[in-house]
Parts: structure tokens; C-alpha cells; sequence
């Protein structure tokens, strides 16, 4: 059968199963649900909510809000108002779990695809195409779908032409970041100084890793800093690494100021690889990552490699190939954009070794335990373990954790006060260029992980219109504001940040709305966004596209951290890379 004639039986079935589904009541032992008081006056809706790292206390607030604006509202006769019933914790469901459930509305990380494929998730195109709401009697005066980006519409739209359906929405909006100390920074004197913009440009490894790079740094805290990466003074990345060069000299100086660069967790490698993403898009820039999304359009950025897979040099560069048309068959070329060679190399400089040995980190640039601790633990090290005196006095300056990771260690904080405090600055570290040419070039950041929020297509007909209210509030601006006030997070759509929201948000949270919101960044979610690439979703699991090798290893760091690779050099691993994905790549 042809790809095509598949993809229309795969949204034929999706629409004859869209209300083949009854409701169901029954329960799990264990869930909130059976521990809810149920008030017989009101209207149960069933919420299931995967309770990750930006926790829950944002959805109670919500629906404390929710209930109350529609609590002289009857969706059933003889009854007013309405009671959630949550079902809130930790575990993941799949699309069979969603359809023999008795919750209505869920949030949590899916593959959409498979679910609307399934028959699991409810059309909601009326919700998507009308207005946000407040209540019963206040709407806003745009819609939700004006408030997602293009690829998010392309991605979330499905059907053939003319019958086109929402099933989903993006929920909250999660990227892959060096976090950095603010405080450590300042205190170390770990900036740029001024005039110091492009310096290390000529400067060779050796001098790199040598004391040379004092000179390049301020002497107190508050004095002029460089540029910074986009290239302007007086923004929010002054002082910090511009390029690759900035950043191998910012390491050396931190260890010979007594600091440990980075530190990670064991638990969720993948995070690692999600940094490495980051990487990539951000050296290839929005338009030409996105040919990964999509598997076809004119690629202007790929090394030529020859026949042997080789990459090709000129004058000790790779060299570049004329623009080339992508196709799905040929689409494993985009594994020889110099944009993942780049990021390769930024993982091999992490990855590096320093003479001078820490008892903290070994001789390493991470702190020793990283890749043995788990996710909390390394949580914890990275705010008080200096304080706390578990990392041999050393401060560390960054650690690798998504947008979720402040709002997730809310329990090593000493309160919530503490952690929205002048003394606890955290920040997102924006990445340097590969090249002092590209300072100033835009960002690319990705939002990988596909927290969806819908309405399981089992719901009962009676209750179909307050899942949809809810759906309408919690996409309203004021509940997306609410939502950032408590976990210094964002959705994944676009709002505006209210001067309250960002004096009552931490640090850190006001550093993720100001980097991701940035005139010059862009946002991309991991999503395919062609109908050739949604057959093939398998191919783009972001943990495993861009690093595998033929080994079946597919993070890069623990690639170089391995004792049988970790000498192999950033191009050995790239032209790997290259050739596995040659060899391997299935659309013919």
C-alpha cells in the first residue's frame, strides 16, 4: 500500500472511531479520585494530570478559580456548578489507559499522533477556533489558535484537506539549558569584561587552558562587562561567553578560581542529549533546523563528505556544499549540517580534562558524581552544596536541567520566599556562537518534550461542554499568568507576562521568559511538521535522532565518557554519526 493511502486510512479511522467510545466509571486503587468528597449539587469533571516537574499547586489554583467563576453555571439538570476531581500524579498513561478511564480531561506527555490514531482523544477544533475564557459571561477577545506559532498549528491540525481537526493543545512549554548561578558568576568575577569582545578569536588551545585568560575577565563586580553573545551592550547576556573560544576560556578560569562548571543527574541522561539538541539549532538557526522537521526543503549549511564518508576540508575548514535539495529519501543528509558537527564539538569541550585535579571533580570539568546521582540529589548540590558542605567547598556554576528544574526543587529551597529571593539568582546561560562571525545571529531554542492537554474522546456527552469550559480557562491569558507566577515556567503559547506575574516569579523565571521571548529567538518544538514526516515520527524521537551511532549508543556525552571513546575527536564521532544515518535511514 502507498504511504499516502495509509495515511488516509489512518485518518479514516480516527474519524469513524470519534464517538464509537461510551463513558466508563471505573477507577484505580489509589487515585485521588476515590479520596474526593463528591458533592452530588455539582458537576464532577475527572482531570488527570501528569505531575512532573512544575507540580501541581498551579492546577489547584486554577481550579479553585475555574470553580468559582462557574458556580452559579448548570451544565446538568438539577444541578449547579461544578467539582474537579483530580487524578494527579507522577506515572505516564497511554492511549488504551486514556480510553478505559473514567477522567475526562488529561495533561501529560503523549505521542499525538498515536493517540488521535487511536481513537483516544475528542475533536476540539471548536475550542481551539473559539475564545479563551474567564467565565461563563467573560471571553477574550482573541482565540487560542491565534495564540500558537505556525509549526504548532501544522503540527496539531490534522486530517486530510477540508476536514481538518484539533484533538490537542500544547501545554507547558519545556527546553533543554546550562542553568548558571548567577550569584557564583558574580562573585567569582566570572564575566567579560568590556572591550574583551572577540579576543580569544586567534587564541590557540594552549592559551585557552592557560592563565593567559585572566586578563579577559572583570575585577569586580561591578564593572563593564562585554557584549555578550548577540552582539549588544546593555542586554540581558552581557558578559558571558560569546563563542567556543569564550567559553573553553570561562572554563579554565572557573577552574582556577576554585569552581566546578557543571554538574548533571544519572536519572534522565537524555537531558544531556536534550542540551546537545540545543546545540544544534541553535548553530543551524530556525529555518534550516526546521528541514529536520519537515525532511524536505533546500539545505544551505551541510559539509561535504565523500564517498568514503569522510567530511572534506578546505583551508583547515569543512567544507561547505552548495545549497541541496532535502527529500524524505534523502533526508539523512541533514546529518552533515555543520550546525551538529558544532554541536559535537561544544559537547567535546564539556567533556574535556584540566591538569589541575579537584577533589570535587576529579580532572574533569563535572562535578565527579554526575553521572551516578540522581536527578534531586544533583538539584540540591547545585543550590546548597557548598552551603551544605557536600562539594569540598567549591561553588558549582551550571548545571544541565530543563525550564522545570527550579520549580521541581522547591523542597531544597528553605521556602518558597527563599527561593524567589535577591540571594537565589539563577539563569539560562544563552549558548555561544561557534565563531566570533556568528555573534549577533539570532537564537534557536526547542521545546522537545509534547505536553499535551485534551479531552478523552470516552467523555459522556453531558459532560463535553465543561471539559470544553475548562479547556477555555485554563488557555486564557490570566490562567497562563497564573500558571508562570507559580512554577516560573511558561506555556507553550503566546501571551504576554503582566508586570505582577514577572515581580512575583523568581530569578530564574524572569531569565526564561526573557531569553525565550527574546526578539531574536526563535522557538521550535520537536514536532514534524510534513505529512511524510509525521508517517515516520519513529525517526524523530528527539532523545535518539541527532547522535546515533551504529553502536546504538545515542547521547554524546556518555559517548565521551566511555573509556573506549572518550579520546575519539568531535570530527571521528560526527563522520560516525554521518554514516550511521546513511546506512540506516529507512525512507526509500
Amino acid at each position: 500500500m502507498k504511504r499516502k493511502g495509509i495515511f488516509k486510512t489512518l485518518l479514516a479511522f480516527v474519524l469513524a472511531t470519534a464517538t464509537a467510545f461510551t463513558a466508563a466509571a471505573c477507577g484505580r486503587e489509589g487515585d485521588e479520585s476515590e479520596k474526593t468528597s463528591i458533592n452530588e449539587s455539582k458537576t464532577q469533571l475527572h482531570v488527570r494530570y501528569y505531575q512532573g516537574g512544575a507540580g501541581r499547586n498551579w492546577l489547584d489554583n486554577i481550579v479553585a478559580k475555574f470553580e468559582a467563576a462557574y458556580a452559579n453555571k448548570s451544565f446538568e439538570d438539577g444541578k449547579t456548578g461544578v467539582q474537579i476531581v483530580p487524578d494527579y500524579d507522577k506515572s505516564g498513561f497511554s492511549d488504551s489507559d486514556v480510553k478505559s478511564s473514567f477522567n475526562e480531561v488529561f495533561m501529560g506527555e503523549i505521542n499525538y499522533y498515536k493517540f488521535v490514531s487511536s481513537g483516544a482523544m475528542l475533536d476540539i477544533t471548536d475550542v481551539v477556533r473559539g475564545n479563551a475564557t474567564e467565565g461563563p459571561e467573560k471571553s477574550e477577545s482573541k482565540t487560542i489558535e491565534s495564540k500558537m506559532r505556525p509549526d504548532q498549528q501544522n503540527f496539531y491540525y490534522i486530517g486530510e484537506e477540508g476536514s481538518k481537526k484539533y484533538y490537542g493543545l500544547p501545554a507547558y512549554e519545556t527546553s533543554m539549558n546550562l542553568n548558571y548561578n548567577v550569584s557564583v558568576f558574580e562573585n567569582k568575577n566570572l564575566y567579560f569584561a568590556e572591550g574583551t569582545d572577540g579576543l580569544t578569536e586567534t587564541w590557540d588551545e594552549a592559551k585557552l587552558k592557560s592563565k593567559d585568560v585572566e586578563e579577559l575577565f572583570v575585577k569586580s563586580k561591578n564593572a563593564k562587562k562585554s557584549k555578550g553573545p548577540d552582539g549588544v551592550a546593555d542586554t540581558y547576556d552581557d558578559g558571558l561567553p560569546a563563542t567556543y573560544n569564550d567559553f573553553q576560556a570561562l572554563l579554565t578560569c572557573m577552574v582556577r578560581r576554585a569552581v566546578v562548571p557543571f554538574i548533571w543527574n544519572a536519572t534522565s541522561t537524555d537531558y544531556l542529549t536534550g542540551l546537545a539538541n540545543e546545540m544544534w539549532a541553535n548553530n543551524e538557526g530556525y529555518e534550516q533546523m526546521m528541514l529536520n522537521m519537515s525532511f524536505s526543503g533546500t539545505a544551505k549549511n551541510l559539509i561535504e563528505m565523500d564517498a568514503n564518508g569522510k567530511m572534506v576540508m578546505e583551508n583547515g575548514a569543512p567544507k561547505l556544499r552548495g545549497e541541496t535539495k532535502i527529500t524524505p529519501a534523502k533526508a539523512y543528509e541533514l546529518h552533515s549540517q555543520k550546525g551538529l558537527y558544532d554541536a559535537v564539538r561544544f559537547v567535546k569541550m564539556m567533556m574535556g580534562t584540566t591538569e589541575e585535579t579537584n577533589p570535587a571533580r576529579g580532572n574533569n570539568y563535572f562535578y565527579k558524581e554526575s553521572f551516578s546521582m540522581e536527578y534531586k540529589t544533583a538539584q540540591d548540590y547545585f543550590i546548597n552544596g557548598n552551603d551544605k558542605g557536600k562539594t569540598n567547598g567549591q561553588d558549582i556554576a551550571m548545571i544541565v536541567e530543563g525550564t522545570w528544574w527550579e520549580s521541581e526543587a522547591r523542597d531544597k529551597f528553605s521556602s518558597d520566599d527563599d527561593r524567589k529571593s535577591d540571594e537565589r539568582k539563577y539563569a539560562i546561560l544563552p549558548l555561544p556562537k561557534a565563531t566570533y562571525a556568528e555573534v549577533g545571529k539570532g537564537n534557536t531554542k526547542i521545546s522537545e518534550r509534547n505536553t499535551v492537554a485534551f479531552i478523552n474522546n470516552n467523555c459522556a456527552s453531558n459532560i463535553i461542554p465543561v471539559a470544553k469550559e475548562f479547556l477555555k480557562f485554563i488557555y486564557s491569558d490570566s490562567a497562563m499568568n497564573d500558571f508562570s507566577m507559580d512554577t516560573d515556567m511558561l506555556f507553550a503559547m503566546n501571551y504576554k507576562l503582566e508586570d505582577d506575574t514577572l515581580a512575583a516569579m523568581s530569578h530564574y523565571g524572569r531569565s526564561v521568559y526573557e531569553v525565550t521571548r527574546a526578539k531574536n529567538t526563535d522557538m521550535m518544538e520537536w514536532n514534524p511538521t510534513s505529512d511524510d514526516a509525521k508517517k515516520r515520527t519513529d525517526l524523530l524521537e528527539w532523545s535518539s535522532y541527532g547522535f546515533s551511532l551504529s553502536s546504538g549508543l545515542t547521547n554524546p556525552y556518555l559517548y565521551y565518557n566511555e573509556e573506549t571513546t572518550r579520546n575519539k575527536t568531535a570530527l571521528e564521532y560526527f563522520e560516525g554519526i554521518y554514516g550511521n544515518s546513511k546506512e540506516s535511514w529507512p525512507i526509500k
